[in-house]
């Protein structure tokens, strides 16, 4: 009879991957395994603290708290400002990379971090948030299987797939297909410029050799889940052994009982629902807000936790909430306004609804392009007017085809395993082969 795999997590703050993460976490649970939790602040210039929500989901979840120990003083205030192509520009379309890249400056934290937690106690598998190359590294520098979750579309570079960051669409011409290609040079130039001298210096602090990129180090990983369905992604050339999809875990953290209170209005109902975290999203509000006075439809605006719904002024069709449940709503929705984070991208399209893409920052464009590939609804910029976004709803409610290919997507993923099911089911594979490396 096998024993309950010892499992240690490893996640930061944030916004989209916690939702995605502890289903999975919850799941490990479920099946038996002892599953502790290493949670850290923010890894971004947010700086974003650990909170009580994060720390309530984990105990909810049956997992132990392992705290983590910060550094004496946030890595930003000595990293300086993010390294672009020539000082700190970069093309259009890729000013996010950077950034995403200089989160590498928490490396050496986390590695030291997780690797004093594994000596203590050891763990059959380190399961760690992408994000935390420093993790990674711990696990490899003290030969425990690492799993990583990968709550977004591959962001390094992958054959036969468009750069991540600019949400391009696939293409076959010979110009775009160099443009594609110059786009992920640029990205692991980069990833080289920002994150490889701290991820060495992680390394170097558990006795690993340095690496030429910093994407070599999920090389090291057991798994590397791309918390995203295939049906939803671009389907790449190749990718990394290592790498698979797994599908998006679609659990709420809560339920609300929500039921529509004016069911009996014929009008279709539209969910409008942005980011949880101050991405800047106040002022596209206002004008989503604005733009639904025109349009024949009840409106559900959930403001999140980042604003205040009485900072806004609603017009008659539109109700104003801090937080119901998206799963509550959408089988009651027509169409729905999103930045298109992951999580609520596939949420809507699980239900086959159709998406009004208004992206900001980080994954957003890349989802936004993959749901106007499949047809499941149009994508704006994020200054658009209030006249465009009413002009692009009412074609979402009219025209049919949009419906139809959200619903063929929700039959696509609705023939797939649960993304929770199905990581849980690798990290154990990963998990038992470190019990027998073990012992």
């Amino acid at each position: 009879m096998t024993r309950p795999l010892r499992i240690l997590g490893a996640m930061f703050q944030g916004g989209g991957n916690v939702p995605l993460i502890m289903p999975i976490m919850a799941r490990l649970v479920e099946q038996g395994h002892a599953v502790r939790v290493m949670a850290g602040p923010g890894v971004r210039r947010s700086r974003l603290p650990v909170n009580a929500s994060l720390l309530g989901r984990i105990v909810a979840s049956g997992a132990t708290v392992v705290p983590f120990q910060p550094p004496p003083s946030n890595p930003f205030d000595t990293a300086g400002h993010p390294r672009g192509l020539v000082g700190r520009w970069v093309p259009p379309g890729f000013e996010s990379i950077p950034a995403e890249a200089q989160t590498a400056v928490w490396a050496s934290a986390w590695a030291i971090a997780v690797a004093e937690e594994l000596r203590a106690d050891p763990a059959d598998v380190v399961v760690a948030d992408f994000v935390l190359l420093g993790a990674l590294a711990a696990a490899e520098g003290l030969n425990t299987p690492a799993v990583a979750l990968m709550h977004t579309v591959a962001p390094w570079p992958v054959a036969g797939v468009p750069p991540y960051g600019p949400g391009w669409v696939p293409c076959t011409d010979t110009f775009r297909r160099t443009r594609d290609a110059l786009g992920r040079g640029l990205i692991e130039y980069l990833w080289r410029r920002n994150a490889r001298e701290p991820l060495n210096h992680a390394r170097a602090a558990v006795g690993l050799a340095p690496l030429q990129s910093p994407f070599s180090q999920y090389h090291s990983a057991s798994r590397v889940l791309m918390l995203a369905s295939a049906t939803f992604d671009y389907p790449p050339r190749r990718l990394p052994a290592n790498v698979l999809h797994v599908g998006t875990p679609l659990g709420d953290a809560m339920s609300s009982g929500y039921r529509p209170e004016d069911a009996e209005d014929g009008r279709p109902l539209v969910l409008v629902s942005l980011s949880t975290l101050a991405q800047g999203q106040a002022p596209l509000l206002e004008r989503i807000i604005l733009a639904m006075a025109t349009v024949g439809a009840r409106v559900l605006v959930t403001v999140g936790p980042a604003l205040e719904p009485g900072d806004f002024q609603a017009p008659a069709n539109v109700r104003l909430e801090r937080f119901i449940p998206h799963s509550e709503v959408l089988p009651y929705a027509a169409a729905m306004i999103t930045q298109c984070g992951l999580g609520s991208v596939v949420r809507a399209l699980a239900h086959g609804v159709p998406l009004l893409c208004l992206p900001l920052v980080g994954d957003q464009r890349e989802n936004a392009a993959r749901v106007v590939a499949r047809g499941a609804g149009l994508r704006l910029r994020s200054d658009a007017r209030p006249r465009q976004i009413s002009a692009a709803l009412r074609q979402l409610l009219t025209i049919p085809r949009f419906r139809e290919a959200a619903l063929a997507q929700a039959t696509a993923l609705g023939n797939e395993p649960d993304g929770a099911m199905k990581a849980t089911e690798e990290i154990e594979a990963a998990g038992r082969a470190g019990q027998r490396h073990s012992g």
